[in-house]
């Protein structure tokens, strides 16, 4: 068991030891996260996107700590870039505007100057897509916000609207409470895992959504809604390399 429980794991691995980069070689790294940064909402928006704390991202761009290997492949996911040139800056530059693949990212409009962050939180429409069961990811939206008003979150989820995150389901093991493209809202502020619910984790890099049970042993049973998918029991020593992104508080789709 940690001896500082109050921490976040993924706080641990990045900030527990000093950085390893050169001085110029961690200048350029912070260079590339701002460039990335241009592309989204907020650092924090980004952070919580690929599954860490805010706390954690913002020592990065502070060139303060250095992320794991692991860290470095999600934040290169999320971010739609390759890992080379986020590592080391090798490779061709990503071109946001018009990139390839399943990552497929595109710059956002910016949001009209009407906007009050008062009363609105920006949600990135180009959310990953969180796999229940076998499916071809569906296509993510066009790129661009959801404007969520602050009042409405509240009292409809039940959370700090900062905490919120935007996926895609993928697949069919949780019908019927959760179909194939339904939109999901999640609270990456609830990543404990300590209270049974549906939650979107990532495991060896895969991104799932499952309802969780948290054993008294640290093992975790992952529950699909569907009956024809049997429950999968990750155990211990595997459950503390599971990264939770947080539990899903709200679903919306087509009727």
């Amino acid at each position: 068991m940690s001896r500082h429980p109050s921490r976040r794991q993924d706080d641990l691995p990045d900030s527990a030891a000093p950085s390893r980069l050169a001085g110029a070689e961690r200048s350029a790294f912070v260079g590339r996260l701002q460039t990335i940064l241009t592309h989204w909402p907020s650092a924090d928006r980004l952070a919580r996107a690929m599954g860490v704390s805010p706390s954690a991202f913002r020592k990065w761009l502070k060139g303060e700590a250095e992320p794991s290997r692991e860290r470095l492949v999600a934040l290169a996911r999320a971010a739609g870039v390759g890992v080379a040139w986020l590592a080391e800056g090798e490779g061709p530059a990503p071109v946001f505007e018009a990139m390839s693949g399943s990552r497929r990212r595109q710059r956002a409009p910016e949001p009209e100057a009407s906007f009050d962050p008062a009363q609105f939180v920006l949600l990135p429409k180009h959310p990953e897509a969180a796999a229940a069961g076998a499916a071809t990811p569906p296509a993510p939206p066009a790129a661009g916000f959801i404007a969520l008003r602050h009042d409405w979150v509240r009292s409809a989820c039940g959370v700090d609207p900062e905490n919120l995150l935007l996926e895609l389901a993928a697949g069919d093991s949780m019908l019927p409470t959760i179909r194939h493209g339904d939109t999901m809202l999640v609270d990456t502020g609830d990543r404990g895992v300590g209270t049974f619910g549906i939650y979107v984790l990532e495991i060896h890099g895969q991104r799932l959504v499952k309802r969780v049970q948290r054993k008294h042993d640290g093992s975790l049973v992952l529950i699909s809604d569907n009956p024809v998918y049997q429950p999968d029991v990750v155990g211990k020593t595997e459950a503390a390399s599971v990264t939770v992104i947080g539990r899903v508080v709200w679903i919306g789709g087509a009727i």
